[in-house]
């Protein structure tokens, strides 16, 4: 037998070696079916289950029962552990990690009601069975040689303890079956060397990200910088800004080879943003911690700016008398408008926030300024911003943004 081979051929001998240890003496034999279990664990030891079962009829179970009871456990559960560290002895010097196998166990017994089998059931656990990373955990290096199953005996690979901080990324050969966290092939099968293989991949990620500027001026650009470790290239990440109306766009980018990634938006909003980050629905990956969303403001663009001009003396006369009447008028209009929305009000406050907005609006030809609305309502700004959003919403009304103002009008 080849150095590659030994693991693969040392497993294979050991149900042939315990079965002729294990076959009940006198009133006949039984047939075992064998079945290995390999429980996984993140510290990247498993645990082993050896389980030899046999239907019982009426008739077997008396026999088995007296099996059970004048079996020698000590023999049997010394000769399986022998065998086991020289297998577990080999796998180390071949993989060059240190490992062992500990806490043997053997049990007998029979289970079932209807269909009762005769189970001999042997269990260990063995340190370091599984190669681990900082973002992986690998079976399959300890196979060197492949492994082997006779006709109709199981494998069965369990990695549920490991679902929450890891995802089946990738597994050789195709198994059997699969159900939730678990994996299986029955034979007769030969596996090639390496094989059975089953690579975990880590769903905790790390992120950190950073704003370009925390002052930007409206109308303007805002750029976000931001890395994944360890690197997920082609990872999607969702940027979320949220504006000072507290409405969401979200943004998706690409994680880049080095874990990179980056985003660029335009603000046309003056006033308190906010940028955070998040995974898209259904990803695979998690963050280690809830990435905490960065502040920026936005200012009011400035205007151009134009050469200084000298004016005569009657021409600044004019613009005077002109800024006089215009402010004139503004009073006059802003006083019957003021009139005009409180008159018929004077039950308001017989009617909800939402259907007194739509009154005024009714009653003032469907259309004003949002400071006309919160003068007329006698809210509060921002109140009177959260009940517009509410019966944008609902599709009441449309807000139409013209310079720094919205206009409200019904739909």
């Amino acid at each position: 037998m080849t150095r590659p081979k030994a693991v693969a051929g040392a497993i294979l001998i050991v149900t042939i070696v315990l079965l002729s240890q294990w076959v009940p003496p006198a009133k006949g034999e039984f047939e075992f079916q064998t079945t290995y279990r390999i429980n996984l664990h993140k510290d990247s030891s498993a645990t082993w289950i050896v389980e030899l079962s046999t239907p019982l009829s009426p008739e077997d179970l008396g026999d088995f029962e007296e099996f059970k009871n004048n079996a020698d456990d000590d023999t049997m559960l010394s000769s399986f552990t022998s065998t086991i560290n020289s297998i577990v002895n080999t796998a180390s010097s071949i993989t060059g990690r240190p490992m062992k196998a500990e806490n043997f166990t053997l049990k007998i017994y029979t289970t079932g009601i209807v269909r009762q089998r005769g189970v001999i059931e042997y269990r260990f656990t063995w340190v370091n069975f599984s190669l681990k990373t900082p973002s992986t955990i690998e079976i399959g290096d300890i196979f060197e040689g492949g492994f082997y199953l006779f006709l109709n005996e199981t494998l069965e690979i369990n990695y549920s303890e490991l679902v929450d901080d890891y995802f089946l990324k990738l597994i050789s050969p195709r198994p059997s079956s699969e159900e939730v966290s678990r994996v299986f092939w029955i034979g007769k099968m030969d596996f090639s060397d390496g094989e059975p293989n089953l690579l975990f991949q880590s769903r905790i990620i790390n992120v950190s990200f950073s704003l370009g500027s925390t002052r930007v001026e409206e109308g303007s650009s805002v750029s976000i910088y931001g890395s994944i470790n360890p690197p997920i290239p082609n990872l999607i990440v969702q940027i979320v800004y949220r504006n000072p109306e507290n409405l969401e766009t979200v943004r998706e980018v690409t994680v880049g080879s080095d874990g990179a990634f980056s985003d660029t938006y335009s603000v046309g909003v003056a006033g308190e943003w906010s940028v955070c980050l998040r995974l898209p629905t259904g990803s695979q990956y998690k963050f280690s911690q809830t990435p905490q969303p960065l502040q920026f403001s936005v200012y009011e663009k400035s205007g151009s700016e134009t050469p200084p001009t000298m004016l005569n003396p009657l021409t600044i006369l004019l613009i005077i008398m002109v800024v006089f009447l215009l402010l004139l008028a503004l009073l006059l209009l802003y006083r019957s408008r003021r009139r005009t929305l409180l008159h018929p009000l004077t039950d308001k406050r017989m009617l909800s926030d939402e259907d007194l907005i739509i009154r005024i609006l009714k009653d003032t030809g469907g259309r004003l300024t949002q400071t006309q609305i919160k003068e007329a309502t006698g809210f509060s700004k921002s109140k009177t911003s959260m009940v517009l959003n509410e019966l944008q919403k609902r599709g009441l009304i449309r807000k139409i943004k013209r310079g720094r103002e919205y206009i409200v009008e019904l739909v």
